[in-house]
């Protein structure tokens, strides 16, 4: 069994989606969602010692924020330390629609009207881990039926999920997020096992 340690409900709507079209059964995985990224962190060295003897593998997800990426994941190592099987901490950069903005064609299946060519070019969305803005502030500017449809995260991630890309990062429809391609060759990693 592989236990899922996520920050918010958007980030299990969205492994929801993505972890059956790796090939992981209902069965073989849970997901434990947070109120946000401080609970996930407080709450890591009481439920690691108790959860990780049910668990062949488990794996923490969270978003970057502005933090120091070295200093957040040694953080969190320091409370997985009496942890009883394998771990691996995967952080997104900057946040979890960033990895949503690496793949354009995805929000175009999501919204239509939106027009993954013209903002594909452009310089900004070129590195997208490395994004100035905030990424979810950006996808509701920028995708016409965010504000029609009124989306929430959590609405966006369950509705992006079956249409993001799960090709190798050299292929022409890859993600442009590097930390997504780090969270999915850990996924291919552990089911090759």
């Amino acid at each position: 069994m592989i236990f899922f340690l996520v920050e918010d409900y958007s980030t299990r709507n969205f492994l929801e989606g993505i972890l059956p079209r790796l090939g992981l059964t209902q069965d073989s995985f849970t997901i434990k969602h947070h109120r946000g990224k401080e609970d996930l962190i407080f709450n890591l060295n009481k439920v690691i010692p108790s959860l990780s003897k049910q668990a062949q593998q488990i794996i923490v997800i969270l978003d970057k924020d502005r933090q120091d990426c070295v200093k957040l994941k040694n953080k969190l190592q320091e409370k997985m330390v009496n942890c009883a099987c394998e771990y691996k901490i995967r952080i997104a950069c900057y946040e979890l629609e960033a990895w949503f903005l690496g793949d354009m064609n995805a929000i175009s299946k999501c919204s239509p009207r939106f027009k993954a060519d013209y903002f594909r070019g452009k310089e900004k969305y070129r590195d997208i881990d490395n994004f100035s803005g905030k990424p979810s502030t950006e996808i509701a500017t920028i995708v016409p039926d965010w504000k029609q449809n009124y989306m929430s995260k959590p609405k966006f991630a369950k509705t992006i999920a079956p249409f993001m890309s799960l090709e190798s990062r050299n292929s022409p429809q890859a993600n442009r997020s590097h930390s997504f391609h780090v969270f999915l060759d850990t996924l291919i990693d552990i089911l090759n096992q």
